[in-house]
């Protein structure tokens, strides 16, 4: 049997008999030289591969090259100061212990750990395993030496985001209160369009609270952390916040543009509604009561899910509501009515509660017709891309659905008459608005559509107002630059003293303005007035794909006056969603091994855990 070959050469060929080579491309034989002994050789057969086959050839002796090479490399040993290296402890000052020191500082908070991980006998195998030369630091270490220092490079990073030159002019906020077992925190998230039409969100602070939580301390607080980022409040567009008297009061002190979140408000809105009819309130009571029974009992779930399967039924859990989550009650009469026929067998066989009447679960449906509409909004308005401009068209459209009749509307519509008033009531002055009714206008979803011509011609004026406001500022910025340097600018002057052709088109001009012309004023005015009618002659963009930034991104050249008022009034969220989930991992950060954490510590966590994702670990 012929030996195997696994040379770069014999790849190439095969030895079918003794002393002969068989070429694999052309098949022809080739001489050894001889059949065996120190005679028998491979040059005839390189000779005819460089003669015949030359890409072959080449590439035979490459790959002999490169087995070379790796075998020198394996051969050779390592000095006597590489072996010692190898097992020597790295100093702290190393860069390469320093770079995973904070790599562990990072993960700690981008994964929400707490700081004793390293002091966790598994983690310990781990680095000892992964690098065995880099030496683990106390808990203490990561927490007080290495956190300040990676708070500093994180928030100078963020600092350059949000000026001017990257994020824009105008940005806006949303702030949420916290309050847990040892401390009291305030958020505050920024939200703008940057140049290339892209939303940003940054978590700015998740501050500790002190003292009596009152309009005037929130006030001073808010104000503070927006110096803190050198934010001038001519920049805020709308600060989102909650509808709490202490939240209300204290942006009005200190004079910033404020709206109420309109997720708080929705849910207000569906909280009076529910307490408005008792028949609802029974019926929801029961099906609490229904709920909790299954919560509190393992051998109940059994039961339950031996009976879905029995029947064929869908195997889900039982949903108990959340009184500060109003959706989670539209959840719950989901689930119950999904689960009727189960939960009817059930108590039934094993008594326990009572179930809805036939009556009682026409109600439920119908109550979940009409709660559903206002959860799609909610959610739409809860989204990370939703913008301000979506709550006009939304709440007119709440409007339509609670004032539709049908069979849906039967034993509920003292409900619904309420929640319609109460939506009266609390958006009444949403046309009053100028950057919900401008950010309405400007968004190609909507337009002018939804609007009343009375609404819309205001809307008219306050764009011109709007594009005067953004003219004046670009004319203070040039006019600053000018008349920061008198002589230069005396020199440029005597420069471009006018010649007789030069002095002649100026008398035209002068005459020209002064009979026949238009002012400069007038000129822009005509011109945004132009722009504005030309933009609300076009189509809408469909409201579910369309992408209003992407939109404006297209035609922002085009519609150069109105681009910037687009860019300004598109960027608050319409609800202080993006605060409430960063408190959601401030109920994470402070877990149970975590209890003593003090909450500048959790504000460097959260600030750490958001921002960090944002960047990219690069700053």
């Amino acid at each position: 049997m012929a030996e195997k070959k696994t040379t770069s050469l014999w790849q190439r060929f095969t030895q079918p008999t003794p002393g002969k080579a068989k070429c694999n491309i052309c098949s022809k034989l080739v001489s050894m030289g001889a059949e065996k002994g120190k005679s028998k050789n491979t040059t005839n057969m390189w000779n005819h591969l460089k003669a015949n086959h030359i890409q072959d050839y080449k590439e035979a002796v490459k790959e002999k090259e490169d087995a070379a090479a790796a075998a020198s490399a394996n051969l050779s040993q390592p000095t006597i100061a590489q072996m010692f290296d190898s097992q020597r402890k790295w100093q702290n000052s190393d860069q390469r212990s320093k770079k995973i020191d904070t790599q562990i500082l990072e993960m700690i908070a981008t994964d929400n750990q707490p700081f004793t991980v390293v002091s966790d006998v598994g983690f310990r195998r781990l680095i000892a395993t992964l690098e065995p030369r880099y030496s683990l630091k106390t808990e203490k270490y990561y927490r007080t030496d290495m956190l300040e220092n990676i708070m500093k490079g994180v928030e100078r990073k963020i600092k350059t985001l949000i000026t001017s030159e990257n994020a824009g002019p105008h940005l806006a906020f949303t702030t949420d209160c916290w309050s847990g077992e040892t401390e009291s925190l305030m958020s505050l998230t920024c939200h703008f369009i940057n140049s290339d039409w892209e939303r940003k969100q940054v978590v700015l602070n998740v501050k500790a609270m002190s003292g009596s939580h009152t309009g005037e301390y929130i006030s001073k607080m808010f104000l503070s952390m927006l110096k803190h980022w050198d934010i001038t409040p001519d920049r805020v567009v709308l600060v989102l916040r909650d509808s709490g008297a202490n939240m209300i009061k204290g942006l009005r002190l200190a004079e910033i543009p404020d709206l109420s979140c309109s997720a708080h408000t929705l849910q207000l809105v569906v909280n009076e509604g529910i307490s408005s009819q008792r028949a609802v309130g029974d019926v929801i009571a029961k099906l609490k009561t229904c709920a909790t029974h299954f919560s509190h009992s393992v051998l109940a779930k059994q039961r339950l899910s031996d009976i879905q399967e029995e029947f064929d039924l869908p195997r889900h859990s039982i949903i108990q509501a959340v009184p500060t989550r109003w959706n989670s009650t539209l959840h719950m009469l989901q689930r119950m009515l999904q689960q009727k026929r189960a939960l009817n067998i059930y108590a039934g066989e094993h008594g326990k509660f009572t179930t809805p009447t036939a009556d009682q679960w026409a109600l439920i449906s119908n109550l979940i017709e009409t709660l559903g509409p206002i959860e799609e909004v909610t959610f739409e308005m809860s989204k990370a891309e939703a913008s301000v401009s979506c709550i006009i068209p939304s709440i007119a459209v709440l409007k339509m659905v609670l004032q539709a009749e049908g069979p849906t509307t039967s034993g509920i519509k003292t409900l619904r008459e309420t929640m319609f008033q109460s939506l009266e009531r609390r958006f009444s002055k949403m046309e009053e608005n100028r950057c919900l009714v401008l950010a309405t206008l400007l968004d190609p979803r909507y337009k002018g559509q939804i609007f009343s011509v009375e609404t819309l011609n205001k809307a008219k004026e306050w764009v011109k107002e709007e594009n005067a406001i953004v003219s004046e500022q670009c004319n203070t910025a040039t006019t600053g630059v000018q008349e920061s340097d008198p002589k230069r600018r005396r020199e440029e002057e005597e420069e471009e003293q006018p010649g007789p052709s030069g002095l002649l088109e100026r008398m035209y001009a002068n005459i020209l303005g002064a009979h026949g012309g238009t002012p400069a004023e007038e000129n822009d005015e005509q011109h945004i007035t132009e722009q504005l009618d030309q933009y609300l002659r076009e189509p809408l963009i469909d409201r579910q794909t369309g992408l209003p930034l992407e939109w404006w991104k297209q035609n922002a050249s085009r519609l150069h006056l109105l681009a910037p008022l687009a860019r300004k009034f598109l960027c608050p969220p319409p609800s202080s969603v993006p605060s409430e989930r960063v408190f959601s991992e401030i109920g994470i950060i402070y877990g149970k091994k975590r209890s003593r954490l003090t909450g500048e510590h959790a504000e460097q966590l959260c600030f750490l855990h958001y921002n960090l994702q944002l960047l990219n670990w690069e700053y």
